[in-house]
């Protein structure tokens, strides 16, 4: 079976739809407390919590998702996928947000521990993808050392992904994938990209598994829907060859895209999954009665608090090296490092330090990425003069691809619309 890694809000880890799919990790001994396996997580029975660094945590009222993205994400791949295993790892938080760099202890994780797939339906927009390019290193590795193909969500601004990036999305290596309305054509809010987008599946209103029933489905919209559509079926790729390389699946996905004149000129590809691997999803009727939104914008967020640096790995430096010179008495406004792979570090600053505190009375300075304050900068260059770091930046927040509709919450039998279930998300970086 292949494992495909859900790296979202979590995973209701008791719905009908999702149960029998589910990860197990064999290492480990469920609600010991204790990390049976070593791999720095407690519990992770079927995945982990990048925020409590321990399995997805059940409740009552909250069953490993308190958000409801990630389960309505997992349950397209479950159906289009029945025999991939599902494993949920959580970055976003109640309200679908997060941040960057915990898409890189995410993404460790999962490599970590068998993932073949992993899907992205998240991002921030607007920010150059060259900023990030610890994430097209990250991604590298994954492809190079464990054969696995990444899978992200186009996003929903209606933006050209080429010249306004979004992140992952946007990451070399990653596939993008973008929305198609029922018609064929392009869901107008999704983004496109003749040079950044690869493909697109099916993304307007999408019968999935929701978070907060054992039963019920619900209706959304976005890129985030189309995006496990693809990781579904590269799943089934690779369910037929587990060996395989990531170029020989990429390969045998783009033999399976249809082009069409309604999305020319709007991908790589220029057209979409072919419908005899969307049947499933498309084959549900639309509700009778939607109504949109209305749309919110803000300004691309930056997180202050995190640099992530990446080590050229044939320039002899290691991670001692980072970690003895960067935690001395000389970097006080360095909290920790973390290395969620051997050459990507996670910097975390100490906003209690002299620096930050004297910026702390700008608060419009430190949410904005052309404002940044001065001792923000001051503390960049001061870790950049080491020269430890091939690359050095500021992580962002993140947050997920879901389009602006509402979504329609149905019994797990019903295709009527029952009842509205969520407002419209605001997205940061949108534009």
């Amino acid at each position: 079976m292949t494992i495909v890694a859900i790296v979202d809000s979590g995973l209701n880890l008791k719905h009908r739809d999702i149960s029998p799919n589910l990860w197990v990790n064999s290492g480990e001994i469920p609600n010991n407390g204790i990390d049976d396996d070593g791999n720095g997580a407690i519990d992770d029975i079927h995945g982990l919590d990048t925020f409590s660094s321990a399995g997805l945590a059940t409740t009552l009222s909250n069953s490993g998702d308190p958000q409801g993205h990630g389960t309505h994400v997992a349950g397209i791949v479950a159906r289009l996928a029945p025999k991939a295993e599902l494993m949920p790892v959580r970055m976003l938080d109640e309200q679908g947000n997060g941040v960057l760099s915990d898409a890189l202890f995410a993404w460790s994780y999962a490599l970590e521990n068998g993932a073949k797939v992993i899907n992205n339906s998240f991002g921030v927009v607007g920010l150059p993808t060259s900023e990030f390019s610890f994430m097209e290193e990250a991604v590298r590795l994954g492809k190079s050392g464990y054969g696995a193909v990444f899978i992200a969500a186009a996003g929903n601004q209606g933006n050209d992904n080429d010249v306004v990036p979004c992140t992952p999305a946007n990451v070399p290596g990653m596939i993008s994938v973008g929305a198609t309305s029922a018609g064929g054509d392009a869901a107008s809010f999704s983004n496109y990209g003749k040079k950044s987008v690869h493909l697109f599946a099916p993304g307007e209103n999408i019968l999935s598994a929701d978070a907060f029933s054992v039963s019920a489905r619900s209706r959304k919209s976005g890129t985030s829907q189309a995006a496990p559509i693809v990781s579904a079926y590269v799943a089934k790729i690779y369910a037929k060859k587990p060996k395989s390389k990531p170029s020989f699946v990429e390969k045998q996905l783009f033999s399976q895209i249809k082009g069409s004149t309604l999305l020319a000129g709007k991908s790589k590809s220029g057209g979409a999954l072919a419908a005899v691997h969307t049947r499933k999803i498309n084959s549900v009727a639309s509700p009778r009665y939607a109504r949109r939104a209305e749309r919110q914008a803000s300004d691309p967020l930056i997180n202050y608090q995190r640099l992530v640096g990446v080590v050229n790995q044939s320039s002899g430096i290691t991670q001692h090296d980072v970690n003895e010179q960067l935690l001395c008495k000389g970097y006080k406004f360095i909290d920790d490092i973390v290395w969620p792979f051997d050459n990507v570090a996670v910097i975390s600053l100490d906003s209690s330090s002299k620096e930050f505190v004297a910026s702390q009375r700008d608060t419009g300075a430190l949410s904005r990425v052309l404002d940044m304050p001065w001792s923000a900068k001051k503390s960049l260059k001061r870790v950049k003069r080491l020269g430890f770091f091939e690359t050095l930046e500021w992580d962002a927040f993140v947050t997920q691809q879901a389009s602006p509709d509402h979504s329609f919450a149905l019994g797990s039998h019903d295709q009527s619309p029952l009842a509205l279930i969520g407002e419209a998300q605001v997205e940061l970086g949108s534009v």
